[in-house]
């Protein structure tokens, strides 16, 4: 007698023998089913996956997160309008052991509906079926639906191949994007990392400076164990200062690779510092690299007299000629911050100079850096945000960002926050944002010039009209109410088209007296 299989049965065993990858997400985010091809794909044991949370993000894993059957999987997390109900298509890219990220087409099937709606309400609402084609995607195929205006499944599959491309975990936000100056700054990064010279990197506060200097120093290491001893040199003392350059002489590093020396905010470090660092980093024992992050390329200052620096600094760094340059003290104490950089020390540290652009000279990687740090937000929350409508972009479009990416994070958190659908909207983003684009829709009145022969000639028109009127016309007596002659108001007249010398002319004769006739007869 043939067995009976039960719908649920029969159900599983069919999809368990499909070519193509399916699993089943239940309403608290959670994988409940994968069949064997999903497995295969994924290179894990099926219970390693059923069971896990999924996540919409594209941060990188920690250590070996994706066998860790408590961590979430973003590998697997269908678009937050999947999970909203909607049903839809896109991609999904798999990161294999091996490091290589994999794409297949996806269908994603919700299974629930308004009914279900409501009594899952309570719970995180209902499923979604995902069905993955049998094959993945080749580089051709993925080229090929890259579109002008690109949709965020396009933006997060782009992120991901973003970071999987890059040497380092660091820089993601500054490096993200397509724009000419980002293929140019990362152009920069390789050709550094590649040479071993000390590197200036020069931008904004909030551009991702610090993080581009990291990434320099981890792709030329390979992210193995050198050491980076970073110093803010805003805020330097002479303890941090001597300490710092203490670790950079520590036995036991690589002897294949020199240490770091990162020096941030060069452009804040105390004159009195100056001149002593320039000189520990020319001088032949120093073997580190040096790579440091200023606001501008400031111009090197000619010379720096006044307080010199103290002892005990200058009896860390070596000395050489010159060495104890010094500078005026404020009257309070305090320090002075200089408006300069010291002409040996920027020398020392600016053989490879990168500028960091800002994010108002680079718009168009604004859509991709949004996505960037919206799905970051997903990243341990409840709620999972897929996009940002298009009304949302283009508010964030009309602002000048004066904080650059690190202000655009902070506003991208907000509207994550506020959000309560599976996209951002215009309502989400924050009010300076908004300010910012009710300003851009109201036309400023531009200045009036001032041209001042003209001004000077329309008041000299209304006087002589005005002369004229009060004179009923008669030439003589207007010219006598302006304290002028006669032929010289004619002629102002003239030149103001106040008279038209081919209806009114007049010979312009000296003034004369006008002699009375005589009583004599001849």
């Amino acid at each position: 007698m043939p067995r009976t299989l039960t719908v649920p049965n029969f159900l599983s065993e069919l999809l368990n023998r499909s070519s193509r990858p399916i699993y089943a997400i239940d309403g608290r985010r959670r994988i409940a089913y994968c069949n064997p091809a999903l497995a295969t794909w994924l290179e894990l044991k099926p219970e390693q996956i059923t069971g896990r949370l999924v996540e919409y993000h594209s941060e990188p894993a920690n250590g070996d997160e994706k066998d860790d059957a408590a961590a979430p999987l973003a590998d697997l997390c269908p678009p937050p309008q999947a999970l909203a109900g909607e049903a839809c298509q896109g991609t999904l890219s798999c990161v294999a052991r091996g490091g290589r990220l994999s794409h297949r087409h996806a269908e994603f099937v919700p299974l629930h509906n308004a009914e279900s709606d409501r009594r899952e309400k309570g719970r995180g609402g209902g499923g979604v079926l995902v069905l993955l084609s049998e094959h993945e995607l080749s580089q051709q195929e993925l080229t090929a639906e890259v579109t002008a205006d690109p949709s965020a499944d396009e933006l997060h599959r782009t992120i991901r191949r973003f970071r999987r491309g890059q040497a380092s975990r660091y820089a993601i936000e500054s490096l993200l994007g397509e724009s000419s100056p980002m293929q140019k700054v990362r152009a920069q990064i390789a050709a550094a990392a590649a040479s071993g010279a000390n590197v200036l990197i020069v931008g904004p506060p909030g551009s991702g400076r610090g993080h581009v200097a990291r990434a320099i120093h981890y792709r030329a290491t390979g992210e193995g164990a050198v050491r980076l001893v970073p110093v803010d040199c805003e805020i330097v003392t002479e303890d941090l200062l001597r300490r710092a350059l203490d670790a950079l002489r520590l036995p036991g590093d690589d002897p294949r690779h020199r240490p770091t020396l990162l020096l941030e905010n060069l452009d804040r470090l105390d004159p009195a510092y100056q001149s002593q660092l320039a000189a520990t980093i020319r001088h032949n024992s120093f073997r580190a690299r040096v790579i440091a992050t200023c606001s501008r390329h400031t111009d090197p200052a000619p010379g720096i007299t006044g307080r010199r620096v103290p002892g005990a600094v200058a009896d860390t760094m070596e000395s050489v000629d010159g060495a104890n340059d010094v500078i005026p003290a404020r009257v309070d104490g305090t320090r002075s911050v200089p408006a300069t950089i010291n002409a040996a020390l920027l020398d020392a540290v600016s053989t490879i100079t990168i500028h960091v652009p800002r994010l108002s000279e680079r718009i168009e990687d604004l859509p991709i850096l949004a996505q960037c740090f919206l799905e970051a937000c997903n990243r341990g929350s409840d709620k999972q945000v897929g996009s940002l409508r298009a009304d949302a972009l283009d508010q964030l479009a009309l602002y000048v960002w004066p904080g650059e990416l690190g202000e655009l994070r902070e506003a991208i958190a907000a509207a994550h926050a506020a959000c309560t659908s599976h996209e951002v909207t215009a309502v989400d983003l924050p009010a300076i944002v908004h300010h910012a684009s009710q300003s851009a829709v109201r036309t400023r009145k531009r200045p009036e010039r001032i041209v001042l022969d003209e001004l000077l000639a329309q008041i000299e028109r209304e006087a002589i009209v005005r002369a004229l009127a009060q004179a009923a016309g008669n030439k003589t007596e207007a010219a006598e109410f302006l304290g002028m002659t006669r032929p010289r108001l004619y002629r102002r007249m003239i030149q103001l088209d106040l008279a038209s010398e081919s209806k009114d002319s007049e010979p312009q004769l000296p003034e004369f007296i006008e002699q009375q006739p005589s009583d004599e007869t001849t």
